[in-house]
């Protein structure tokens, strides 16, 4: 056991402490004096988990959910919301003055809902010793299962679905995706709901146990392909700042759907004077054309680049549903996408490795004007905005904390051609 006066909040939910060398602490907050238990020692670090708390910090509060610390979907309950976006906001400003060199003061983050705000889950479910099955998330670091009634973290449409679905019969699948739409399918303000199960030898009888539960669509994989079989429509809609948006269970899609819309407002207020008098929009890892899709208008011309088919389908589906016609989506990875431009801005949106050299070296050739990166990782955005240096500047940071009371975060990062 070790006492340490914390310091300077880490990426990953660590805040820094010394003690013969770095010390990154779980569990704690900059400016409390903790007991820690080693658990992980580095040549040039160790990592300790707080025991005790002798001198508290003032943004320390209770957690609100009786599984923090054994369920690992969370990391920061013990701090006040407000305290986490201040810390969230200082990581990301460290990263890019440690890993690029700039120095840059990030504008207000955008902000929400920090409970009941999530429109998709992934239960793990593992056999009972009883008859049915213990549906939970992942104890941290473990394969073992936290059975969670409540998460108060999703929205109530799942936690009312998960209660339904604990009634069925096993179902035999290992995982159990639910996802929560804004309207359901007969276009009323009530949820629709999707459910996407991963496992193995389904009893067919399954969509019809799910439909009567009020889900509108069942996808089953069975493992053998992407897609097994579904039954029902295969999508929910959301609404994207007036666009009708679909999804399938099976892409990808900002499950905090007010931060989304706050977000996708924010980079149509940065991008639309770019694409005045004709000038085209290049969406890069584009989905369903989320950040997208809300820029369409008849003067203008973008191009979605994706490489997932589903999204792919979910993204041309959404132009259908919105008559929009000068929009257009190519399923490709964007390493081999092939057009010249010119292109008035770009929107990248990659996942969290962020973009590769090749994909780094695309950009610079094709030089939009402006670049709106969208990044989950600030290290990665670091590290490519320092390789896009070359070419522009950064013109504003932002944090979005679309995950409260998680240490993830997303960034908007706007470059400017030089």
């Amino acid at each position: 056991m070790i006492r340490v006066k914390t310091e300077a909040p880490v990426y990953g939910g660590y805040v820094i402490a010394r003690n013969d060398g770095i010390v990154f602490v779980k569990g704690a907050l900059p400016g409390e004096t903790v007991l820690a238990r080693t658990v992980e020692k580095k040549k040039d670090y160790s990592v300790a988990v707080t025991q005790e708390v002798l001198e508290p910090s003032p943004f320390r509060v209770e957690t609100f959910c009786a599984h923090f610390g054994e369920c690992g979907g969370c990391h920061l309950q013990h701090i006040a919301y407000a305290e986490q976006v201040s810390m969230k906001n200082a990581i990301l400003k460290d990263s890019l003055r440690r890993l690029s060199g700039i120095d840059v003061e990030p504008e207000a983050p955008l902000t929400g809902s920090d409970v009941r705000y999530r429109h998709r889950a992934q239960f793990k479910v593992q056999p009972a010793q009883q008859p049915g099955e213990v549906t939970g998330f992942f104890k941290e670091g473990t394969r073992d299962v936290v059975p969670v009634d409540r998460c108060p973290l999703l929205v109530g449409a799942i936690n009312e679905a998960l209660d339904k679905i604990r009634l069925m019969p096993p179902s035999g699948a290992k995982e159990i995706h639910i996802t929560c739409g804004g309207v359901n399918a007969h276009g009323a303000d009530a949820p629709g709901l999707a459910a996407y199960l991963k496992g193995r030898d389904f009893d067919p009888a399954l969509a019809g146990d799910y439909a009567r539960a009020g889900f509108e669509t069942v996808f089953f994989d069975d493992g053998n392909q992407s897609e097994s079989g579904h039954s029902g429509r295969g999508f929910v809609t959301f609404d994207l700042l007036g666009f009708k948006y679909t999804v399938s269970p099976l892409s990808f899609f900002q499950s905090n759907w007010e931060l989304n819309q706050k977000a996708a407002g924010a980079v149509q207020e940065a991008l639309s004077s770019f694409m005045a008098s004709g000038k085209a929009l290049l969406d890069i890892y584009a989905g369903g054309g989320n950040f997208s899709i809300p820029l369409s208008g008849p003067e203008r011309k973008i191009t979605a680049v994706e490489e997932n088919a589903s999204s792919v389908k979910d993204g041309i589906r959404n132009l259908e549903m919105n008559g929009i016609e000068n929009m257009k989506f190519i399923k490709a990875p964007f390493e081999k996408f092939q057009s010249k431009g010119p292109f008035g801005a770009a929107i990248l949106d990659p996942p969290r490795p962020g973009l590769s050299k090749e994909a780094v070296k695309r950009l610079l050739g094709l030089l939009p004007e402006r670049l709106l990166y969208i990044s989950c990782n600030p290290a990665t955005l670091a590290r490519d905005v320092k390789r896009l240096m070359e070419k522009y500047k950064v013109g504003s940071v932002r944090l979005v904390d679309f995950f409260p009371h998680t240490y993830h975060m997303e960034v908007l990062c706007l470059l400017e051609r030089k």
